[in-house]
């Protein structure tokens, strides 16, 4: 009896320093993760879940990872597991909004975001992502409120301040949206497609020598090829409306040598011709700008 009830003792001994443990390999996972270092808190991350599988909050951060990992059935996985473990964390449905939206479900995205601001109404981030699901349904309006809200909470947003610009721009509010892209660039010069769009905003503005500029900072530092072939075809619409056909050429070649139909039919029935305009000129669909998490 004497020996059990030792035994008993020396186990319960170790459940602090096992739960301590746990703690331990989550927050130095958490570390890795905000410094980038996906791999490393990947396999700490799953330590921890190994040392504790009631730990909401590993679950949670594995989806975090696995999503920037671009694993999203996987980071799904993992974020459910963590809301039937806890169900009132509201960074985890900010998480999982962002994965849906990645995946397309915005509707889902949507029901994730309520349920994040009726838990923590000042979540920046919570309304940001509501913005962003509201901007690919075409809603500018609303993403346009939602992205202002986002920034009353937390002013130096800079994502959140190039969403709004991009929505002003979309409304017709052209001067207003550059501002806010050029603020929101100072802020974070790497916002995928920012360039691109204060260049859109000035070409729509009809300030033709500013676009061209900025066209070309977009064709020196983007490697996206969707972003070079259009900056070829704004850029060289650019020239045409200054009346530079050698210019515009140049650059609509570049653009059809890249894929774009629009290019392709203008340097052939303008470029390797006489004509000074372009025959039937196409008419360009209005590019809507990309947003990330």
């Amino acid at each position: 009896m004497m020996r059990t009830s030792s035994l008993l003792l020396a186990l319960v001994s170790t459940w602090p320093a096992l739960a301590q443990t746990s703690a331990d390999l989550l927050l130095s996972a958490q570390a890795a993760y905000e410094a980038g270092s996906l791999d490393s808190a990947l396999v700490r991350v799953e330590q921890a879940i190994d040392a504790d599988k009631s730990s909401a909050g590993a679950y949670k951060l594995r989806g975090d990872i696995r999503q920037r990992n671009q694993q999203l059935e996987l980071a799904l996985i993992d974020y459910k597991e963590s809301e039937i473990l806890d169900p009132n964390n509201p960074r985890l449905y900010v998480s999982r909004s962002a994965a849906r939206i990645t995946e397309g479900n915005v509707k889902g995205a949507l029901r994730d975001l309520e349920k994040a601001i009726e838990l923590d109404p000042t979540d920046a981030d919570a309304y940001y992502n509501r913005a962003c699901a509201h901007y690919l349904l075409q809603n500018d309006q609303a993403t346009l409120k939602d992205a202002e809200k986002a920034l009353k909470l937390k002013d130096d947003h800079a994502d959140a301040l190039f969403l709004s610009g991009v929505a002003r721009g979309a409304m017709f509010n052209e001067e207003a949206g550059l501002e806010q892209i050029r603020r929101a660039l100072l802020l974070k010069p790497e916002i995928p497609g920012g360039l691109f769009s204060a260049a859109i905003l000035l070409y729509e503005m009809k300030r033709y020598e500013e676009a061209i500029d900025a066209f070309g900072e977009v064709l020196a530092k983007d490697t996206a090829e969707l972003d070079l072939r259009d900056a070829h075809f704004y850029r060289g619409d650019c020239y045409y409306e200054l009346k530079k056909k050698e210019e515009a050429c140049a650059d609509w070649r570049q653009s059809a040598a890249l894929g774009d139909k629009d290019s392709v039919f203008i340097v052939k029935n303008y470029c390797d011709t006489d004509q000074d305009k372009i025959p039937k000129k196409p008419v360009r669909k209005r590019r809507r700008s990309v947003v990330s998490f």
